[in-house]
């Protein structure tokens, strides 16, 4: 890889996550090219060196929050024999990452979806899709291991499985972190898993 294309990439990366910063703090509407240049540290004609527009901006940040979220929720290749606590491991894994980012992902995904950009909402109901997909693979494992019901709609589930997060990481986001999210999952989590365990 060239020094030209690793420093683009860099740059890149800093502005996302600037990007991703300003909705943080502030909400997608102060989603500014400026602002973003600001929260940087560089000027707005360096950011358009590296994206066309705001859009695109959102668009390359909505790839990464897929690569995240596909990422966290992954069996690992270690899983050979798939038990209870492989099922509870996975998702405890995944809300563990979900915290270390404060949640980031599912704040993007709410905010994005506030703009109103067809473009963009397809965009993250793609992301959606192959995120609960991933989910529903997790649970048809355990189907399959004899820990789940065999009669439960796994998609359902997995789209269930979405909902509870989002819901849990936005409240926790509007406290501004005020609480122990791990601790409000726990019981939203074995609410879920009675209604599907066998």
């Amino acid at each position: 890889m060239s020094k030209k294309h690793r420093s683009t990439q860099i740059r890149q990366k800093q502005i996302i996550d600037a990007a991703q910063s300003v909705i943080v703090k502030y909400g997608s509407e102060h989603v500014t090219i400026k602002r973003i240049a600001k929260e940087v540290g560089i000027s707005e004609a360096a950011i358009y060196r590296h994206f066309k527009s705001k859009r695109d901006i959102l668009s390359l940040m909505i790839d990464n929050i897929e690569n995240t979220l596909i990422t966290d929720i992954e069996m690992k290749p270690a899983h050979k024999s798939f038990t209870r606590e492989t099922l509870e491991g996975v998702f405890r894994h995944h809300i563990s990452q979900i915290i270390q980012r404060k949640g980031v992902s599912f704040q993007v995904i709410a905010e994005i979806i506030s703009l109103g950009d067809k473009k963009l909402n397809g965009k993250v109901f793609a992301v959606i899709d192959n995120y609960t997909a991933r989910i529903e693979d997790v649970l048809q494992k355990g189907v399959k291991a004899g820990i789940l019901r065999q009669d439960i709609d796994l998609e359902a589930a997995a789209g269930l499985y979405f909902g509870m997060i989002q819901g849990l990481v936005n409240t926790w986001a509007l406290s501004q972190y005020r609480y122990d999210l791990e601790k409000k999952y726990a019981p939203a989590w074995h609410i879920f898993l009675d209604a599907i365990v066998k």
